[in-house]
């Protein structure tokens, strides 16, 4: 299955997604935005995600995608302009934490890596948008360590394109 995972420097901009239901990624140059917008369109409604936070060294709040990204900026949820948001139903909330030496040692898809988080697409600001294979299982462990709630939905759609979203 396919596992996106985005890193956040901040815990309370973690908590700030969580409570509005939202997540989306810091701006960069309009190069690398393009670049992420392009990749953005890859993730279909009800993919599986989690968040890392960078300062913390923690995973938190695994979440299932609720639609695709938009092409947009949001200014009125972070203290910061985010872009490229999508709708999200976090699986569990920031406050369950599993810290990076933690997960090394409990998640199969970490524990052979010399460094876990270059191991996993989505911790640097190049593999933003771009999904980890990961078994099945390693995803039902994740729930186990951070989710509140059972992941009952349904498998990710097939990516449809944004300029042909309006023709289905």
């Amino acid at each position: 299955m396919k596992l996106w995972v985005f890193a956040c420097e901040y815990l309370r901009n973690i908590k700030i997604g969580f409570d509005a239901g939202l997540w989306a990624v810091s701006r960069l140059d309009r190069r690398t935005m393009m670049n992420r917008w392009t990749k953005a369109q890859k993730m279909p409604p009800y993919s599986r995600g989690l968040i890392y936070s960078s300062t913390d060294r923690t995973f938190t709040m695994p979440f299932v995608t609720t639609d695709y990204p938009e092409a947009k900026i949001v200014e009125d949820v972070w203290p910061e302009p985010w872009a490229i948001p999508f709708p999200i139903h976090p699986l569990g909330s920031p406050d369950s934490l599993v810290s990076l030496d933690a997960a090394k040692h409990g998640w199969p898809i970490l524990g052979s890596a010399p460094n876990p988080t270059h191991c996993l697409n989505g911790l640097n600001g190049r593999t933003v948008f771009v999904p980890n294979e990961i078994e099945k299982e390693d995803w039902e462990l994740m729930l186990k360590h951070l989710a509140d709630e059972e992941d009952t939905f349904p498998e990710p759609e097939e990516p449809v394109p944004a300029y042909l979203r309006d023709l289905f």
